[in-house]
């Protein structure tokens, strides 16, 4: 029998009363103490996304199990997509201003010039010192909305739904979007150091960073709500090498923003030391 880890809670923490509930609601599932921590396990795969959103609601005291009415057999199933959407507001607004700003870029605004990391004109550029003298601090960040074309908006808000999304129920809303302007800020400062360059953009400097504190994160305090498959990281780690090697340049328009992704990855990973001690406990 294959048992899933679902969720780590205190030692000291009493779970009969949710072993009780979770028993007579036909789950089968177990409880032990893992490295200092009792860990709830379950045999059935397709109910831990649910499972996994109810104990953080019971973590956060918004369940009374002893007047919760006993849910019928379906109540276990995935929740929907506008279920799940609801739960990470900060992700969703972070997909709609990544559209927001593809299609700003798309139809060639003048508003880009806000959102660019230096301000610049066909004859000038204005040195980032003088924007930020100016008070223009959200040059610093806002270049992640900025993506060019479809598919770089795509591939970004994809990666974004699915590790955001996991990310945001670990840290909260407040704690993600910290983690979201830290690394944003880290993996822009990256490109532009690298190479000199006003005009950049994407989200996917935040996308590795999403995939550096996860990778670190499930080797030095592993957590079921981040528990993503090492293939899936490796191909994100596959996909940076091959953009460094330049190879993608030549099926895409412009070119990919390797320092940000780098820049992004590292700082994720230095996040994640940083913050081991908290999220998910």
């Amino acid at each position: 029998m294959n048992w899933i880890t679902v969720k780590y809670f205190p030692l000291d923490q009493d779970l009969r009363e949710l072993s009780q509930y979770l028993r007579a609601r036909g789950l089968p599932h177990r409880i032990t103490e893992e490295q200092g921590q009792q860990c709830l396990w379950v045999n059935d795969e397709a109910v831990v996304p649910a499972l996994q959103e109810f104990l953080m609601q019971y973590s956060q005291g918004a369940v009374d199990l002893g007047a919760a009415p006993a849910p019928a057999a379906t109540a276990w199933a995935p929740p929907s997509l506008g279920q799940q959407a609801l739960q990470v507001p900060v992700v969703l607004v972070l997909i709609a201003l990544s559209a927001l700003g593809a299609f700003l870029v798309e139809s060639r605004s003048e508003f880009i010039l806000w959102l660019t990391f230096m301000d610049f004109s066909p004859n000038r550029v204005i040195p980032l010192g003088d924007s930020l003298a100016a008070g223009e601090i959200w040059r610093l960040l806002t270049p992640i909305f900025l993506h060019f074309g479809i598919f770089h908006v795509l591939f970004n808000s994809l990666w974004m739904w699915d590790l955001g999304r996991r990310l945001e129920y670990l840290m909260g809303g407040w704690g993600f979007l910290l983690f979201v302007v830290i690394t944003g800020i880290a993996s822009n400062l990256a490109q532009f150091m690298w190479s000199g360059a006003p005009n950049f953009g994407g989200m996917s400097g935040v996308v590795y960073a999403l995939v550096g504190f996860i990778a670190v994160r499930q080797r030095i305090a592993p957590h079921p709500l981040i528990n993503v498959p090492f293939a899936l990281i490796g191909f994100m780690l596959v996909w940076l090498v091959l953009c460094m090697t330049g190879v993608v340049d030549y099926f895409i328009s412009g070119s990919v923003a390797n320092a940000a992704h780098l820049g992004g990855l590292i700082a994720g990973a230095v996040y994640a030391f940083a913050t081991k001690h908290f999220y998910g406990r």
